[in-house]
């Protein structure tokens, strides 16, 4: 929701001009000016130096362009002729069908997969040409390797963005462009923002309302406890990886990726081999516009001994990874296990933070059920992530017209919509499960406990082992048992943080 004072307030602290510059501009004569503010705007959320000057690139071509042909744009442009042809047009998704066409696919590249290719690499370009021919359909679009904020943005003020097309869906991935517009404009009328007024809402207003690029770049000296490897691959001197250490970069990445995790860069060309460990300073999100389509921002670099192919090759250990087996081939974003990882540090004689989880011994004497919840699972709890206030004991749960309750042991992320109790998970602790029918008579009692309240998991621990149910099955099969001897293995302990860890 755009509260109305608060944009007041903006327009006249310095927004107003914002907005007549987008006017000059998109609607007079487009300008240096432009590309001046744009790359001040987009510096705000964007940190990628090397896109910022490409972006300043693609629109100072576009003033050249202009300049040159005042009245009628270039076939390197999208169509633009003359107003009786522009109104032959009656949705946008008419006028991106034919410059799909007659633009991207009279260039030679006639499938889908590189016609995107040529309009993802040109898009400030392309839609900004757009905007000033179209200006009742198109906008803009500046959230290049950033559309994460744009997402930010459209949770904050309500904005209904349409789901982002699969990654190979090239030509869907294309036309996105135009649902975006849609939505855009859904947003501007319903504020009765005017055109240029939309556009200081997206590039100035909205990035610093929700933060620029602080709102998902995490502090060096802020950065969780790494939970989970992957491997990263490129040459070099690829053209997303900047020369400072200190920079920050966008790379193709897998989308579970958390801030804090460890990024392991493997260097196809001149060599074939890792050489660097990095860490992930934000979350991984998919971006429609980002060729790679899966990415997350790293950083952090730490140079170790190199480790060749031949090496993993014949390593007990790596050799075995399914990756390591194909090559390296389509490395980035592959997981690692715990060990994988470790393992690749040992033989680096690397110093970086390794993935360790530890557990509390299991040497003490357990006498009733509450050491089992004091000693156990509560340690359990606090490797998984929850701080106390994200899990309730005992939770009183009231059921029909009060005449009963039910109180599970622990409620884990527990939530109260319109008067009815949600949770995430709930665990029933025991002092003892000997044999199967203990183990049945506590499945029946945590199972009523789970489906009152809506849960996905629901968990057992007793001074044996803990096991875990999956809401997909009525939590009739176990998805997943352990002893807490088990639990001191990383890769044990990595597979249930996954299922069931506070993320």
């Amino acid at each position: 929701m755009l509260n109305e004072y608060v944009w007041k307030t903006y327009l006249q602290s310095g927004g107003n001009a914002v907005v007549e510059m987008f006017r000059r501009n998109l609607e007079e004569e487009l300008t240096q000016e432009f590309v001046e503010k744009i790359r001040e705007f987009h510096s705000v959320y964007l940190l990628d130096e090397r896109e910022l000057n490409d972006e300043s690139e693609q629109l100072c071509d576009l003033i050249k362009i202009m300049q040159e042909n005042p009245d009628e744009q270039s076939d390197d442009n999208f169509d633009a002729t003359s107003m009786d042809v522009a109104t032959q047009y009656n949705s946008p998704e008419e006028i991106l069908a034919y410059d799909y066409k007659e633009i991207f696919c009279s260039k030679g590249e006639n499938t889908d997969k590189e016609a995107f290719k040529i309009f993802i690499y040109g898009i400030a370009y392309y839609s900004t040409s757009l905007s000033i021919e179209y200006p009742d359909y198109f906008v803009p679009y500046f959230y290049t390797l950033s559309f994460n904020v744009l997402i930010q943005i459209a949770t904050e003020f309500g904005i209904d963005l349409p789901a982002i097309p699969a990654k190979k869906d090239y030509r869907g991935r294309f036309f996105y462009y135009g649902e975006i517009c849609k939505a855009l404009k859904d947003f501007q009328h319903k504020y009765n923002l005017d055109n240029y007024e939309l556009c200081a809402f997206l590039y100035d207003f909205a990035p610093k309302y929700v933060g620029g690029a602080k709102s998902y770049i995490i502090d060096e000296d802020k950065l969780p406890k790494a939970k989970s490897a992957f491997f990263i691959g490129g040459a070099k001197y690829a053209i997303l990886l900047s020369d400072d250490p200190k920079a920050i970069s966008i790379w193709q990445c897998n989308p579970e990726t958390r801030a804090g995790d460890m990024i392991v860069m493997y260097q196809r060309t001149p060599v074939s081999a890792i050489r660097s460990v990095w860490r992930s300073r934000s979350i991984g999100f998919n971006d429609p516009f980002f060729w790679y389509y899966r990415c997350t921002y790293i950083g952090n670099p730490v140079q170790i001994k190199e480790i060749s192919l031949d090496t993993l090759r014949k390593d007990t250990v790596l050799s075995v990874m399914p990756i390591v087996r194909k090559n390296m081939q389509g490395v980035n974003g592959v997981e690692l296990k715990p060990s994988e990882f470790n393992r690749i540090l040992d033989l680096a004689s690397a110093s970086n933070p390794r993935l360790e989880y530890e557990m509390p011994d299991n040497d003490s004497q357990f006498t009733k059920e509450k050491d089992v919840e004091r000693l156990l699972v509560k340690p359990l709890l606090q490797r998984l992530d929850y701080a106390e206030t994200d899990y309730v004991q005992q939770l009183y749960i009231e059921i029909g017209n009060h005449n009963h309750a039910l109180i599970p042991d622990f409620v884990l992320l527990p939530r109260k919509l319109q008067g009815r109790q949600t949770a995430f998970a709930v665990l029933e602790a025991k002092l003892s499960i000997a044999n199967k029918k203990q183990l049945d008579e506590t499945i029946i009692q945590a199972r009523s406990y789970a489906k009152l309240l809506g849960a996905k998991y629901q968990m057992i621990a007793s001074k044996e082992k803990v096991w875990l149910y999956s809401a997909k099955d009525d939590f009739v099969e176990n998805i997943f048992v352990a002893t807490w001897n088990n639990l001191r293995d990383a890769d044990t302990f990595s597979q249930l943080y996954k299922i069931v860890g506070c993320k």
